[in-house]
This record gives C-alpha cells, sequence and structure tokens, in this order.
C-alpha cells in the first residue's frame, strides 16, 4: 500500500514534464525553451514563431500536431519553438512576454530587434500558422520590373557586397527574404523576374529552364557580377555569404565574366522593313509592371511594434494555481487534419 501511494506521489510530481514533453510529437520540430535558451534565440537576426502553452490546456493539446506541421513546413527557414509557462523557471519569461491565457502564438520578426507579434486568427491550423508566420518575415530586399532598373542599382550600391536574384517566380521566395533578413544591413539582396530568360541572356548567361533561379553576387567595388554556382538552399547560400563577407570566398571568377550589352540599333525609316526589337513589346511590359505592383501589393508591411491583444477567452485557457486545469478548458479531440492543409 506504502509502495502505491509513493508511486503516485512520484506520478504527480513528474506529471507536467511529462505532459510538456507529449503535447508535441515525438518527431516534433518545435524546439522546447527555457530563459536562457529565449535570450540567445532573440540574438539571432532572424524571424521566429514561439508558442507559450501549458500541458494541461486542451487548447494547447489540440493545437500540439497542427503546430508541429507548421514547424515543418517552415523549417529550416524559421525556427520554431515552445515555452512550457507551467514549469517553474519560466513563469517569470511568460509574465515578461505578456501571456495572459494559452497557448498564446508570437512571432519575432527580428530577434530582440522589432517588437513581437501576436497570433489572434482564432483557427489554429498548420496552414494558418504557416502562412502567417511566413507571411510577416520583414522584406528588404530591393524588387525590379525592368532589366534598366539592375545597373542604377549596381551603381548606387557599390560599397557593399550585392546578390541579384533573376528568378522565373512572381512572388519574392520565402527563401530570399529569409537571407534579406538575416544579412540586413551586411548584404543588399534584389531580385528580378526573368520569366522568358531575356534578362539572362543580355547579361550574357543562358536563358534557362523554366524553374531555374540564378545568384549574381557583385563584390564590394565592382559593377561585374559572378554566378554562384551552388545549390539554392538556406545553408549553402548562408556559407557562402558568410565567406563573402569574411573574405574567404573565391571570387577569382570575376574576371572571367564578360557582361554583353544589348546591341543598340538605329531607327529605321517606315518604308524599310522594321528592326528586330530587343525588349519586350509594351503590351507585355505593362502587364510584368502590373504583376509587380500586384506582387508588392502582397508584401505584409512590418510595424515597429503592433499592438497585441489577448485572444478570446473562449479560444484559450486561463492560467491557475498549482497547474490545475480549469474545468471550462476542454480536453483533446481526435479529429482528423483537413486533406488540404500541410
Amino acid at each position: 500500500m506504502l509502495y502505491k501511494a509513493q508511486l503516485a506521489t512520484i506520478a504527480l510530481v513528474l506529471a507536467p514534464s511529462l505532459a510538456s514533453a507529449a503535447i508535441f510529437p515525438n518527431d516534433t520540430l518545435v524546439k522546447m525553451l527555457d530563459p536562457k535558451g529565449f535570450r540567445k534565440a532573440m540574438k539571432e537576426n532572424e524571424t521566429s514563431m514561439v508558442a507559450f502553452v501549458a500541458p494541461w490546456c486542451g487548447h494547447c493539446q489540440r493545437m500540439a500536431p497542427e503546430y508541429s506541421k507548421a514547424a515543418k513546413g517552415l523549417h529550416p527557414l524559421l525556427p520554431v519553438y515552445a515555452v512550457d509557462c507551467d514549469a517553474a523557471e519560466n513563469k517569470r519569461l511568460c509574465a515578461d512576454e505578456g501571456v495572459k491565457g494559452f497557448p498564446t502564438v508570437k512571432l519575432y520578426p527580428r530577434g530582440n530587434k522589432l517588437g513581437s507579434m501576436t497570433y489572434e486568427s482564432g483557427e489554429r491550423t498548420a496552414n494558418a500558422l504557416f502562412n502567417w508566420a511566413s507571411r510577416r518575415v520583414p522584406n528588404t530586399v530591393a524588387k525590379f520590373s525592368k532589366l534598366e532598373e539592375i545597373a542604377p542599382w549596381v551603381e548606387k550600391t557599390s560599397i557593399k557586397n550585392r546578390a541579384l536574384l533573376l528568378t522565373k517566380d512572381k512572388k519574392i521566395p520565402l527563401l530570399w527574404k529569409v537571407l534579406g533578413n538575416k544579412y540586413k544591413d551586411q548584404l543588399e539582396l534584389s531580385i528580378h523576374r526573368d520569366q522568358k530568360g531575356k534578362t539572362s541572356e543580355a547579361l550574357g548567361l543562358e536563358a534557362g529552364g523554366e524553374k531555374e533561379a540564378k545568384v549574381l553576387l557583385y563584390p564590394a567595388g565592382s559593377t561585374k557580377f559572378v554566378r554562384y554556382d551552388g545549390r539554392n538552399k538556406l545553408e549553402t547560400l548562408s556559407k557562402f555569404f558568410d565567406s563573402v563577407l569574411d573574405g574567404t570566398a573565391d571570387l577569382s571568377a570575376i574576371n572571367e565574366v564578360e557582361e554583353v550589352v544589348p546591341e543598340v540599333k538605329e531607327p529605321v525609316k517606315e518604308a524599310d522593313t522594321p528592326a528586330e526589337e530587343t525588349s519586350e513589346t509594351p503590351e507585355v511590359e505593362a502587364k510584368a509592371t502590373q504583376a509587380a505592383l500586384d506582387n508588392e501589393a502582397e508584401q505584409v508591411v512590418l510595424e515597429a511594434k503592433e499592438v497585441e491583444k489577448p485572444a478570446p477567452e473562449s479560444n484559450q485557457c486561463q492560467p491557475v494555481n498549482d497547474g490545475e486545469a480549469p474545468s471550462d478548458c476542454g480536453g483533446p479531440t481526435t479529429q482528423e487534419r483537413p486533406a488540404d492543409e500541410l
């Protein structure tokens, strides 16, 4: 009898930590943080998402698998964290971050350099969390709709190392926005939609395939580019940019690159056969400009600090003493995820 009582006591003592470990799936990419880990994460010049949870909270338990799937979709571009606010060592941290109910999901656009943003949509699905976080990465990337806009930018920013992305896509890739945020004030990043490869050809490069993207580096003090020939992944591009900044990158290829200046043809008389155009027609150019404007409209303007509002009480568990769950907090459900979510 005494043995059973001792086991029950041990189980009660370990319950919070066991629940905290079990709230997320075993293969989750969500990293649990304590105050020290939180301070370290906030020192990084990157966008991250943090969920402040309590293991006994039914709303947290229902959100956990969705939050983990969002973390998988964002990996490795945006780190995703969680803090167990029921643990004694984390209570001060949760209070300092303005947590008044569970779960509270916050986005830190650039570590501790900008204010946090609180998720308030109420729909805690993987898709909703993924879209909310990915669309709020600060955009520091210069965008060009025409070839003629590139050269002035290259000259204007010549004191810095610059990287230009030639892409077939309409939108700025999340990877490029993440890199722009990471290397803010160190590298100047830009993008140009080279849908048909004409800009590539004008720069002396091949037009490229349907989905092919090219990264061109303009070293500081130079108006000539070096073509990056590695994989377009966060890790490899980060290593390349780091080597450029610390001076260890091999940029000898710069002397081998010769930019091709498009031939400017003399105007012809009306009676003669019209000269072959070397640029896109006004109609195509207008569509490209409108597409660029549409894309700009889709970018989220990040304010230095957004007003934080607590989520509706009916959608959160309220803190209680000694980690005891309130009766109206609700338990986990076994509903299957919609097939159209991540």
